[in-house]
């Protein structure tokens, strides 16, 4: 599947044998100071951070990533949809992962103060 023309403006090193959604999870890792991402299945790819994972999977026209908190009381998890058609940036994907990751941090900061008081 060739890139979509708008994409290699998007990416710094744009290679057309590779898979678009490749490309384009590849560098929001990069964004986001992880490693390329991993094959886990034909369609699908991941990385992780020691808050949150990311599974990539290919979609008809587009991709999206399911990013999960594994390791809270409860699993929470959201999940990103991009269409090619509509020229999402990678910068843009990375910052919502931030704000989810950064949410969750914020939330188990809050959960682990609030029991510290409660035994006081």
């Amino acid at each position: 599947m060739p890139l979509p023309s708008w994409l290699p403006s998007h990416l710094p090193t744009a290679d057309s044998s590779r898979w678009t959604w490749e490309s384009f999870a590849n560098e929001v890792a990069r964004l986001l100071g992880l490693s390329p991402t991993a094959h886990t299945g034909e369609f699908e790819r991941s990385s992780e951070t020691d808050h949150i994972w990311l599974l990539w999977q290919a979609e008809r026209g587009g991709a999206s990533v399911l990013v999960e908190r594994p390791y809270g009381e409860l699993r929470a998890a959201v999940r990103i949809k991009v269409w090619w058609h509509q020229s999402p940036d990678p910068a843009d994907v990375a910052a919502m992962v931030r704000a989810y990751e950064r949410r969750g941090r914020v939330q188990s900061l809050r959960s682990l103060l609030a029991r510290v008081l409660r035994r006081r």
